[in-house]
C-alpha cells in the first residue's frame, strides 16, 4: 500500500489522535508527570484507575526556582491581561531552558519551577571518588561523613547549561516589546505607567540555583492529580531566590550547585556570602559554639552581569579627553523621556537562531524600524530611558525580534564566550575592582575586620552599583562599625 491510502485509514487517524493526546498530558503533567503517567500504564494495564497507593521515586536533580518581580502590580494593572503576560514571560523561560536540557515542572502563578535530572551513575562516581581519595590519601573517617551532595553527578555539563540558561533568560527579557505587544493599549500604559520609576526593563525576575535529590510522585486523587517533586532541595532553591532581594543580585546559587560547574565557570562566579542554616529543632539556639555545631553551612554564589552593556552608546569624547556627557545630563535625560517615547518608533527585540536554540551575539540581526503607535509609551525600553539623549542622536535604532528556541542548543565552552556573554562581562572583569576588591572585603567581614571591610566595599561602591557591598555595609552601619560579640562569621538562618 501506498503512503496516501495508509495516511487515509483510520488507525493512522487513531495513532495521531493518541500522539496528540500524549503531547497534551506531557504538557499538562510535566516531566514528573510522563514517568508517573508511563509507570501507571505499565503496572496497571488491566486496570482503569490510576494507582496512587505506590511509593514515590527518589531522584537526582538541579532545581530553578524563578519569580516574576511585582507580579502583585502587573495584575492589578492587567487584570485578565495578566494571562497574555505572565504567558510571554513562561514562553521565555521554558523554551531556553529546554534549550539547555532542562524540563519545565511547576508554574505556580508568579514563579516557575524547572528541573534539570542529574547523572545517575553513583556506581561511576563512587570510583572517582576512590580514585581522589587515594591520590591524597584521605581518611576513612573523612568519607563516612560525606553528605549526600557529594554524591551528585553532572557528566553532561547540566550545572552549566542550567547556568547558561539564565544568563539568556536574564538578556531575554531587557527586551520589553515582546512582553507588550499582544496586550491591548489601555492595559499596557496601566501597566508602564505603574512601572515607569522602577529602574530596569519591565519584566525582572529572581533565579535561584540548587541541586539535591527528591521524590518524584502524584499527589491527589482520581479526581484530581498533581505530579510534582517534594524535597527541601525545592525549598532551598526558593528560598536562595528569595534572598536575591536581600543582596541585591538577580541569581543564587548554592555550594551544592556551585560544585557541579566546570572550573572555568566557578572562576567566573563570586562568593557571596556563608550561611548557616538551623533546622526547627535548633531554631532556639543561643550559643554560636551550638550553632557552628549544629546547623548546616552553607556558601552562595552569583555570576554578574551588565546586561545594559549591550545597548551602551559609546560617549563622545571632548578634546580634554573626558566625555562630553556628565552626571548632570541625567535629569535632563529624564525630562525627556515622555517627548522621546512619542517620537522614537522603534522597538528593540531579540533574534535566537530557532534551529540550533542558541542566543549567541552572532544571532542578532538588525532592520529596518517599523512604525508602532506612539502613544503606547512602550518604543524604547526602560533600560535606556536614562540615555535617551544618546538614543536621539542616534535615529537609526536596532530593531531586534524575539525568536524563541524551538530545539535544543549545542553546548561546549566556546557558549561561554560568544559575544553577548563577553559583552555584559567585559565591563566587571576589565575594570578589575569588584572581584578581587570585594573577595577581600568578605575575607575581612568574616574575620571580624570590618574597618578593612568597609573601605573594600565603599571602594567597590565607587565603582559601580552593587547589591552585595550595600548589604554588608548596611549590617557593618547597623552594629556601630563592630561585630557583636557573639558574630560567629555565618549568617544564621
Amino acid at each position: 500500500w501506498g503512503k496516501e491510502v495508509l495516511d487515509g485509514m483510520e488507525t493512522k487517524f487513531l495513532m495521531n489522535t493518541l500522539l496528540r493526546i500524549g503531547s497534551l498530558m506531557k504538557v499538562g503533567f510535566g516531566s514528573a508527570g510522563v514517568e508517573i503517567i508511563r509507570d501507571n500504564l505499565d503496572r496497571g494495564r488491566k486496570k482503569d484507575v490510576l494507582e496512587l497507593s505506590r511509593q514515590g521515586t527518589t531522584v537526582s536533580c538541579i532545581f530553578l526556582f524563578c519569580d516574576i518581580r511585582q507580579f502583585t502590580d502587573a495584575t492589578e494593572c492587567l487584570q485578565e491581561e495578566v494571562f497574555v503576560f505572565t504567558n510571554k514571560i513562561a514562553a521565555v523561560v521554558h523554551s531556553i531552558c529546554h534549550s539547555y536540557g532542562g524540563t519545565a515542572n511547576k508554574n505556580i502563578g508568579d514563579a516557575f519551577l524547572v528541573s534539570w535530572l542529574l547523572d545517575d551513575e553513583t556506581d561511576r562516581c563512587e570510583e572517582e571518588r576512590k580514585e581522589e581519595d587515594d591520590m591524597f590519601d584521605v581518611s576513612t573517617s573523612h568519607v563516612m561523613f560525606s553528605s549526600d551532595s557529594d554524591h551528585l553527578c553532572a557528566r553532561n555539563n547540566q550545572a552549566d547549561k542550567a547556568l547558561l540558561a539564565v544568563v539568556k533568560i536574564s538578556i531575554a527579557l531587557h527586551y520589553d516589546y515582546f512582553f507588550v505587544e499582544t496586550m491591548n493599549e489601555e492595559a499596557r500604559n496601566r501597566l508602564l505607567t505603574k512601572l515607569s520609576k522602577r529602574k530596569g526593563p519591565i519584566v525582572q525576575m529572581g533565579f535561584g540555583l540548587h541541586a539535591g535529590k527528591a521524590v518524584q510522585g502524584a499527589i491527589g486523587s482520581p479526581r484530581k492529580l498533581d505530579a510534582t517533586y517534594i524535597s527541601e532541595s525545592v525549598e532551598r532553591a526558593e528560598f536562595l531566590e528569595s534572598s536575591t532581594k536581600t543582596y541585591g543580585v538577580p541569581l543564587l546559587m548554592s555550594e551544592t550547585f556551585y560544585n557541579l560547574l566546570d572550573s572555568a565557570n566557578k572562576y567566573r562566579c563570586r562568593k557571596l556570602d556563608q550561611l548557616i542554616l538551623l533546622s526547627a529543632e535548633n531554631d532556639s539556639l543561643v550559643d554560636p559554639r551550638e550553632i557552628l555545631d549544629s546547623g548546616e553551612k552553607m556558601s552562595i554564589y552569583t555570576f554578574d552581569m551588565d546586561i545594559d552593556a549591550l545597548w551602551k552608546v559609546p560617549s563622545t569624547n571632548d578634546d580634554d579627553g573626558n566625555s562630553t556627557t556628565s552626571n548632570s545630563d541625567v535629569e535632563t535625560r529624564r525630562s525627556l523621556k515622555k517627548a522621546a517615547l512619542k517620537r522614537r518608533s522603534s522597538v528593540r527585540r531579540l533574534t535566537v537562531a530557532q534551529s540550533s536554540g542558541e542566543l549567541g551575539g552572532s544571532t542578532i540581526q538588525r532592520t529596518k524600524s517599523r512604525r508602532f503607535s506612539s502613544t503606547t509609551a512602550v518604543n524604547l525600553p526602560f533600560r535606556d530611558l536614562e540615555n535617551v539623549v544618546d538614543d536621539i542622536e542616534t535615529p537609526e535604532a536596532r530593531k531586534r525580534i524575539l525568536v524563541l528556541p524551538s530545539g535544543v542548543s549545542k553546548y561546549s565552552d566556546k557558549s561561554w564566550t560568544e559575544p553577548d556573554i563577553k559583552a555584559i562581562r567585559n565591563d566587571l572583569v576589565m575594570k578589575g575592582v569588584l572581584f578581587p576588591k570585594f573577595d577581600d572585603g568578605l575575607k575581612s567581614y568574616i574575620a571580624k575586620d570590618w574597618e578593612h571591610a568597609k573601605k573594600c566595599f565603599e571602594t567597590v561602591l565607587i565603582q559601580r552599583d552593587d547589591g552585595p557591598s550595600r548589604y554588608f555595609l548596611k549590617c557593618i552601619e547597623k552594629h556601630g562599625g563592630k561585630p557583636p560579640r557573639d558574630f560567629i562569621g555565618y549568617k544564621i538562618v
